[in-house]
């Protein structure tokens, strides 16, 4: 049923392409509600079951329009370990007071499923779905939430899944209450949110694969705003020997950016091509060592801790075409400076 190197072009190329769309927006959406899920997963057969987690990060544009970016990983059930990205809109409706609001989302699922195959090794299929989405909330405090979620996952050629969960949801934005127009602590007439920056990391990379071959990792980023909530990055990572692969490189990304609390806390994501040398990547054996590109998105979160010294969290997934995903987690310390 499934091939080691099925769909992963056709569906990358469109993941990528919502990336850039809504990084492009990035200036006019106040996206400032995150919401975190714990729950469960059933299969559309009703056959296997397993945990499910999120977290979604929301806005709302008007009063009955929202649009949400969300991570799901689906857990583990027999021959598949899927996650992925959700790019929803929603149809929302606020009453009593706004205390409480119902919204239904739709959007698409853009998926990494580890797949086992028949002669005990595995294959990561890069897929989209269509995702159907229900959410109700309780505004329990000024920036404090509870929230159910159910979502339907629903891909032509892979598995189709429920899941179900419930989370709490904190507003990050300047005022009390969520108010849609206003986009976190812009930086007003500042040019850019980020100065230079130079961060030394490490941390742990996963390969995924059902054994889940993980080693240390590191990695140096060099930073720089470019323009109001877009940074520009430079990083040099090292993905450590998890024994099916050792592979390092340079990575070029584009992130879109924000900061609250005057500034104390940051958070962005990033796209970009990642060269890399795999010295274990399976090649004709007239090519010594190979020379790859491979996408690569990201998630960060940073803290300041000085004017000088930050820390900063990221998270990276490789998107490899030869069944060698991997993703990185890494935490650093941050040097900063004006320019």
């Amino acid at each position: 049923m499934f091939h080691a190197r099925s769909r992963p072009s056709h569906s990358r190329s469109r993941w990528l392409g919502a990336v850039l769309v809504l990084l492009g927006a990035a200036r006019s959406l106040p996206a400032q509600e995150l919401s975190l899920f714990g729950g469960v997963m059933d299969t559309q057969d009703h056959e296997d079951s397993s945990y499910s987690w999120q977290v979604d990060y929301r806005q709302d544009i008007y009063r009955n329009l929202a649009a949400s970016i969300a991570v799901i990983n689906e857990g583990h059930v027999p021959g598949h370990h899927r996650d992925g990205t959700a790019w929803e809109a929603w149809g929302r409706l606020p009453f009593a007071d706004n205390r409480f609001a119902v919204a239904v989302g739709v959007g698409e699922y853009y998926y990494f499923d580890t797949v086992l195959l028949p002669d005990g090794t595995s294959a990561d299929i890069h897929g989209a779905a269509p995702i159907y989405s229900f959410s109700a909330t309780a505004y329990v405090a000024d920036r404090w939430s509870l929230r159910f979620m159910a979502n339907r996952i629903s891909p032509a050629h892979d598995l189709k899944v429920n899941t179900a969960a419930v989370g709490v949801g904190y507003w990050f934005g300047q005022d009390r209450k969520p108010t849609p127009g206003r986009l976190g602590d812009a930086p007003g007439e500042k040019a850019h949110v980020t100065d230079n920056e130079l961060t030394l990391f490490g941390g742990q990379s996963v390969v995924n694969t059902f054994l889940s071959q993980s080693a240390r990792a590191c990695a140096a980023e060099y930073r720089r705003g470019v323009m109001p909530h877009l940074d520009a990055t430079a990083s040099l990572i090292y993905e450590g020997d998890p024994e099916i692969i050792r592979r390092s490189g340079l990575a070029l990304q584009l992130w879109g950016v924000n900061t609250f609390f005057h500034d104390r806390i940051s958070v962005g994501a990033g796209l970009g091509p990642y060269f890399y040398l795999d010295h274990k990547q399976p090649v004709d054996p007239a090519q010594r060592i190979p020379a790859s590109v491979a996408p690569l998105a990201s998630l960060t979160l940073s803290a300041r801790l000085s004017e000088h010294w930050r820390l900063r969290l990221v998270f990276d997934r490789v998107m490899s075409n030869y069944n060698r995903d991997a993703d990185i987690f890494l935490g650093g310390l941050s040097c900063v400076w004006p320019r």
